[in-house]
């Protein structure tokens, strides 16, 4: 019989964690260990990431939405005041963005952002390859540079010549330039919104049907556990930050042998970046118990039939 396998901390990565270890045939505990689900932002960026979650954890998000009542819907244009007292309501869609900072400001400058969102791109994929979906270690200045990590928030809104740059600074102008991907995020995946009935809804309304899907999976939910965790999913402070770390000290999911998903990973505090790091965390551990790689990338590996 296969152990009892515990992941740590009822956070968003760890509930995570937990239904997608029980889809793949293991017997886990989720220890809530004290830690909740952090509040979540209204509008949902990258919903895929929970599409795939309920996917590869049974019954698809549309069949668990549907059976509670609710919808997931395109979200009203984000609103952002400017300094100067302007107010702006920003589409998600590129097209939508041009015209509507054209009428704003001028065409120069619509262009200048969209440009600004295009040069992002690239950053994006680095970010995939070193964070979201796979874990390269960040070893060299080319890497560096791919990641932005060589310019500042600051140096990136400085692209823009109007209270515009507003918008890219309120993400933190000291941070990393890479911090402004969730601009380009919105761009490229919509905003979206839980509905029932029409009426907008917490994006908690998700954490809900999680908390069912981890009852259909039979994962057992425990306040406290003495033995040490597979996948310790509460927030941790790293002593350096993800891409700083040597590659000798492993993967940035695996600290020293430990398996680690949350809200400090290196995919970051977003949603979508908790649930990416449960991903990765619950791939690197199924393959070490079984030999199975049961990667996105291996169109070999299926999932086991439910009983």
């Amino acid at each position: 019989m296969n152990p009892m396998l515990i992941v740590r901390g009822a956070t968003l990565s760890g509930m995570a964690a937990a239904a997608r270890l029980a889809r793949l045939g293991h017997e886990v505990t989720l220890d809530r260990a004290g830690h909740a689900v952090d509040p979540l932002p209204r509008t949902i960026v990258l919903p895929a990431t929970w599409r795939d979650l309920f996917k590869k954890s049974g019954a698809h998000l549309v069949t668990a939405l549907n059976g509670a009542g609710l919808e997931l819907v395109e979200a009203p244009p984000t609103r952002h005041e400017l300094g100067d007292g302007t107010v702006l309501d920003l589409p998600a869609e590129r097209g939508a963005q041009y015209y509507a900072l054209s009428d704003a400001f001028s065409e120069e400058e619509a262009g200048r952002w969209r440009d600004l969102l295009d040069d992002l791109m690239p950053v994006w994929e680095a970010f995939r390859r070193h964070a979201l979906e796979g874990t390269e270690p960040v070893r060299t200045k080319q890497q560096r540079s791919a990641l932005w990590l060589d310019r500042t928030v600051a140096d990136v809104a400085g692209r823009l010549t109007t209270p515009l740059a507003d918008v890219v600074l309120a993400l933190g102008p000291e941070r990393p330039g890479m911090a402004a991907l969730p601009l380009l995020l919105e761009r490229m995946f919509g905003r979206w919104q839980v509905t029932e009935a029409g009426v907008p809804q917490p994006a908690e309304r998700l954490v809900d049907l999680l908390w069912a899907r981890l009852a259909d999976r039979s994962v057992r939910i425990v306040d406290s556990n003495d033995g040490p965790a597979d996948i310790d999913c509460r927030p941790h402070a790293p002593t350096t930050r993800w891409w700083q770390r040597r590659p000798a000290l492993g993967t940035p999911i695996d600290d020293g042998g430990q398996l680690r998903a949350s809200s400090t990973s290196p995919a970051g505090a977003a949603p979508w970046g908790q649930l990416a790091s449960a991903a990765l965390a619950v791939y690197e551990l199924h393959e070490r118990l079984t030999g199975e790689d049961p990667r996105p990338t291996n169109k070999a590996f299926t999932l086991p039939r439910l009983g």
